[in-house]
């Protein structure tokens, strides 16, 4: 009996170690196919490599996801986001205005649903490329304060306030609005708020009545409040949403000091 049960015991020991190492082989082939299919498919546009921001014809992948993951925290909502977009992307659907401003609103493209399914799973699991000029940007550290200070900093038009369209002046005041008739008590309203704000604030970026200089400014404005949205979409506390709100409130009041009419 003893050696029955020594070699029962040793089959489902060597049987527990072959499932495992399948299962490992297994995740192991579907993060390889999640990536290749990424690089194939979406490299093309939203390649990593570029030198240069006039070689880029859309955002790296890696700040596609940062956009994406406060908005979808859950794998499954990711993965479903990602491939609506790119089956059928519209303006309701946009996370990155000042991208689809720049680049503009991507086409749909037909690709199978099972690939696009691997490549947002792969988006969601893993740590994306950086792209080449951020990692240069971060080996820069003796100018890289300086470089962000210029590339966020916001300035009057010769002393005067920048003129805008009333689409944006409504829009901020909707915005501030909401900040303070908030009520909300519990985490999840903390992160709907993020949400509802992002939602009310992208229209001053896909609004195309602001041009030029102005809407660079504009640009540099709502890069500061969007970060704070995205905080507020992944808080984990009251104390947390509080924090978070606070600040959005104090950016968003900034916006009468550089913007009018």
């Amino acid at each position: 009996m003893k050696i029955l049960s020594r070699l029962l015991l040793s089959t489902g020991i060597l049987l527990f170690l072959t499932q495992s190492i399948i299962a490992q082989q297994d995740k192991s082939a579907t993060v390889e196919r999640g990536y290749q299919l990424m690089t194939t498919y979406c490299y093309a546009c939203h390649n990593p490599n570029v030198t240069s921001h006039d070689q880029m014809l859309a955002p790296p992948m890696i700040m596609v996801k940062r956009h994406y993951q406060p908005n979808f925290p859950q794998r499954d909502d990711f993965i479903n986001a990602i491939v609506s977009w790119v089956h059928h992307p519209s303006m309701e659907k946009v996370l990155m205005p000042g991208a689809v401003r720049k680049f503009k609103i991507m086409p749909p493209l037909a690709y199978p649903e099972d690939d696009l399914v691997a490549i947002a799973g792969y988006m969601f699991d893993n740590e994306l490329d950086k792209p080449v000029m951020m990692t240069e940007m971060h080996n820069g550290a003796d100018n890289r304060n300086q470089r962000m200070a210029e590339m966020s900093s916001l300035t009057l038009n010769d002393g005067k306030k920048w003129k805008v369209d009333h689409l944006t002046i409504e829009t901020m005041k909707s915005v501030n609005t909401m900040v303070s008739d908030f009520s909300g008590k519990e985490v999840g309203d903390y992160r709907q708020l993020g949400k509802d704000l992002f939602a009310e604030a992208k229209k001053v970026l896909l609004d195309e009545n602001n041009q030029g200089e102005a809407f660079e400014q504009l640009h540099a404005f709502f890069h500061g409040l969007e970060n704070n949205m995205h905080q507020l979409m992944e808080v984990k506390t009251v104390e947390e949403g509080e924090k978070y709100k606070g600040l959005l409130e104090v950016h968003a009041r900034l916006f009468d000091n550089y913007f009018e009419e």
